[in-house]
């Protein structure tokens, strides 16, 4: 019943990786050559590995070593830890047909007819079209013989034709070496690389990048020297890889590290055209001060509505704290600007205030419930439901304290303008 749509069905994806996973492990721990691996569709953009090491340094060879005891002792210890895997690769053994090409010359053979005589018996060939008047486009007729193994005796089993009819097998123009297939060379900003990769499946990334880096900064190297880990900063780090045996994480962290900066760079820019633009209309640089002392209230929101409902702050996380800059502002304007009118007409400062908050208040509640309710649709998403969780926690707390904290700033603020003997904005 796995199998069913999402809908019809009562465990998730995620259930159904775990359940895989405890199921096949018993074939893992049987051959313990084979590399199984599980992947699930991730909720936000692709990434090569949700658990990425890049190792740089001066000894390429020591890379390779260093990457299969990393993948072997540390990653496969560390708990959650699936699809263990290194970009080292192994030496496989392989067999290299080499023509000799005066014997090929002397009976009438090119290069091109033994490796055509060579896809034939080993692989496939297409030999010519069919056409289907049923087929849009021609059908490749195939030739595919009987699968067989490439051995020392296979050349004698392979004919050739020559041009005169006569049948000579494949070992009279042909010798069998074996050899070793060749391991891939990675490089990164133009650096010599090994990776090693990985996936969360009981548990999450930060943990487990928080806890390697505790096991494997500073730890030996083989041949002398010790390790460092590093590219967790908000600025990417450059390998000194002629220097220095380095680990920098990619994958999923850095990712989320670069989308974090990116997302605080944005809200510091909404926060200075908000200044701005509030200074213009209000022809004062501290008045807009108060006004967007709404803006810190949602984070006394946002953070203990993800720990309440057991959610990540994510990047959609932080697009909520931003699309509530610009809504919690609107509530302090509803009240300021009330105020500034009822004082303009001649009415005191308390009073004016009180009246704001009764006045208003109506507006500032239908606009939260608005945004709480119009949000609540989104929490059973996977991708966008600490939007949702921002904008509902972040909105009914700073609804509340805009209330009473921003009546209260203007107050404390406009009596000590009032003691200096300055006028009221």
């Amino acid at each position: 019943g796995y199998l069913r749509a999402t809908s019809e069905r009562s465990v998730g994806s995620h259930g159904i990786a775990v359940l895989l996973h405890r199921t096949l492990a018993r074939v893992a721990r049987r051959f313990p050559d084979a590399r199984i691996k599980i992947f699930q569709t991730p909720p936000g953009p692709p990434v090569r590995s949700q658990m990425l090491a890049a190792l740089t340094g001066p000894d390429y060879r020591r890379l390779r070593l260093l990457a299969r005891r990393i993948a072997r002792e540390d990653y496969r210890r560390t708990y959650g830890m699936v699809n263990v895997d290194d970009s080292v690769g192994r030496a496989l053994p392989r067999w290299k047909i080499i023509v000799r090409p005066r014997e090929a010359a002397l009976l009438g053979f090119t290069p091109r007819a033994v490796a055509r005589a060579l896809s034939v018996a080993f692989h496939a060939t297409t030999v010519g079209l069919a056409h289907d008047p049923r087929s849009p486009a021609p059908v490749p007729i195939i030739v595919r013989l009987a699968r067989r193994r490439l051995g020392p005796g296979s050349l004698e089993d392979v004919v050739l034709v020559a041009p005169g009819g006569r049948r000579v097998p494949l070992s009279a123009v042909a010798r069998l070496v074996r050899a070793q297939s060749p391991r891939p060379y990675y490089t990164r900003d133009q650096h010599r690389v090994v990776y090693v990769s990985g996936h969360m499946l009981a548990s999450n990334p930060l943990d487990a990048v928080v806890a390697l880096t505790r096991r494997l900064d500073g730890s030996p190297v083989p041949g002398g020297g010790r390790l460092r880990v590093g590219n967790l900063g908000l600025v990417p780090s450059v390998p000194h890889a002629l220097v220095h045996d380095t680990l920098d994480w990619l994958g999923e962290m850095r990712l989320t590290l670069n989308v974090f900066r990116d997302l605080g760079r944005a809200f510091l820019v909404a926060l200075v055209l908000i200044y701005l633009l509030l200074v213009g209309y209000y022809r004062s640089f501290r008045l807009p001060l108060i006004v967007m002392g709404a803006i810190p209230m949602t984070l006394i929101g946002v953070f203990p509505g993800h720990w309440l409902l057991r959610e990540p702050f994510t990047a959609t996380s932080m697009i909520g704290v931003i699309a509530l800059a610009g809504i919690v502002v609107r509530n302090s304007l509803l009240l300021i600007d009330f105020t500034l009118a009822r004082r303009a007409s001649g009415h005191g400062l308390e009073a004016s205030i009180l009246e704001a908050g009764a006045v208003r208040m109506r507006p500032i509640l239908l606009t939260a419930l608005a945004v709480m309710l119009g949000s609540a649709a989104m929490l059973s998403d996977p991708v966008f439901n600490g939007l949702a969780i921002s904008l509902i926690f972040g909105a009914a707390v700073s609804t509340l304290l805009t209330l009473f904290v921003i009546p209260l700033l203007y107050y404390r603020g406009q009596c000590g303008r009032d003691r200096a003997g300055t006028a009221s904005p």
